[in-house]
């Protein structure tokens, strides 16, 4: 089976209220997050919605479906039953910090069915992992900044 896990934490300057917010907000994710060409609500509920996605290695794009669980402004867990995936799991959480600002922990954690899909799924999932946190806070700051002005 082709799995790939990663964990990436930082502290950032940003309250974990703003980062969760930043986060959720998953139609956004196009604009900034590299990887991602296209996402979309399809059903929404209080504390959970379900998103269609399109990832992008390349000329290779991936179609799939997620489910999103808010415990605001705590956690984030997504997860996939796609059946592209044994499994698929993300976790977000947020944490203050007495500094101010919050601590952010990111975790992946995805196998893909198909060994076929091995090579691609390393790739994605090690560029994503690499690239996700940094993605989100450079998103937090240039809204900030902007907001400042």
């Amino acid at each position: 089976m082709a799995k790939a896990s990663h964990y990436e934490s930082r502290v950032v300057a940003i309250a974990p209220e703003r980062m969760f917010d930043l986060v959720a907000d998953v139609e956004r994710y196009p604009e900034f997050l590299p990887l991602m060409r296209e996402a979309r609500i399809v059903h929404r509920a209080a504390d959970a919605y379900e998103t269609e996605q399109v990832l992008a290695l390349g000329l290779l794009a991936y179609r799939f479906h997620s489910r999103t669980v808010l415990n605001r402004p705590h956690s984030i867990n997504v997860t996939s039953a796609d059946r592209g995936f044994r499994h698929f799991e993300i976790c977000w959480s947020f944490t203050p910090v007495p500094a101010g600002g919050c601590h952010i922990a990111f975790t992946l954690d995805c196998e893909f069915r198909s060994p076929w899909l091995k090579p691609l799924g390393d790739v994605w999932a090690a560029q994503m992992a690499l690239t996700t946190v940094n993605a989100f806070v450079m998103r937090a700051h240039v809204l900030n900044c902007a907001s400042a002005s």
